[in-house]
Parts: C-alpha cells; sequence; structure tokens
C-alpha cells in the first residue's frame, strides 16, 4: 500500500512538472502583444519545422541597406490544416506581414498573417500575435489609410 501512495505520488509531481514545461514552452512573453506592425520583405528562408515554423525575411532598412528578420510561427501539423505548406514561403518572393515585435528590440517577432505576391493572405500565427480573418480585414481598412503600426491597449488584469 505504502508502495502504491509513494507510486502515485511521484506520478502527480511528474505530471504537475510536465505541465509546467509546456505552458512555458508556449509563453509569448517575449513579443508585444500590444502592438501590431506591418511591413514588407523578401523571404530568404521559411523553416516549416517543429516545434514552430520561423519565416526569415530581408527587410530594407531606411538608407537602403537590408537586416534580416525572423518571425516565428506555428507548428506545421496546425499550418497545414490552413493550408500553409513547406512551398508557400519561397525565397526571393516578396511578402507583406503584421506581426508583434520582439520585446527587447531584435528585428524579429511574432507573425501575425501574411499577404503573399498573389494577394492572397495566410496566418502562420502561433498565438504569439493575432493572425486571424477580422484582424486581417482590419488591417486591409488601416493599410488603405496609410496605417502601419498600432498599439492597443493591453487587457485589464482580471
Amino acid at each position: 500500500m505504502i508502495k502504491r501512495v509513494h507510486l502515485m505520488s511521484a506520478a502527480v509531481a511528474a505530471g504537475l512538472l510536465m505541465s509546467v514545461a509546456a505552458e512555458a514552452h508556449h509563453s509569448f512573453a517575449m513579443f508585444d502583444r500590444n502592438t501590431e506592425i506591418v511591413k514588407s520583405g523578401t523571404v530568404v528562408r521559411w523553416a516549416f519545422n517543429n516545434p514552430h515554423s520561423w519565416l526569415y525575411l530581408n527587410v530594407k532598412n531606411p538608407d537602403g541597406t537590408q537586416t534580416l528578420w525572423s518571425f516565428e510561427g506555428a507548428s506545421p501539423t496546425g499550418l497545414i490544416q490552413r493550408g500553409i505548406t513547406g512551398d508557400t514561403f519561397k525565397p526571393g518572393a516578396s511578402v507583406t506581414f503584421m506581426y508583434c515585435p520582439l520585446r527587447d528590440g531584435r528585428p524579429g517577432g511574432a507573425i501575425g498573417w501574411a499577404r503573399l505576391d498573389d494577394g492572397n493572405y495566410v496566418s502562420p500565427a502561433d498565438g504569439g500575435c493575432n493572425g486571424n480573418k477580422e484582424n486581417i480585414t482590419r488591417w486591409e481598412g488601416l493599410l488603405k489609410q496609410g496605417v502601419t503600426s498600432q498599439a492597443r491597449e493591453p487587457k485589464e488584469a482580471k
């Protein structure tokens, strides 16, 4: 009986540790989710792999030079369900995209949505930035007005 209690306690402790690790893995704390920015760039690499995809883009600076930016997206399983594959972002293609920036100021962030050369929108978002249809529609209107960044009010703590 005592052996069962110890075994059960160990199993519960292991389960709790695994859930904490899984929760920590899915933290979006490094992204400023209250800021959304739209930029354009040229695809350098589309890393369509687990646990997260990464889109690498050269973005032109005001002085004409380019900086390599990196954007985290969802896992391939989630992307395939949205019709996004390993061939969606081809090197050399132009992409307009919305992202939530990294808090530390490095060039990159969490991608929300991307508008491909053919005008179609895709959402490789993993939850670090809102890429849903409503947000795409909202941004279509904002872009027509010349808006390329927007800070939203932080959600109230409950």
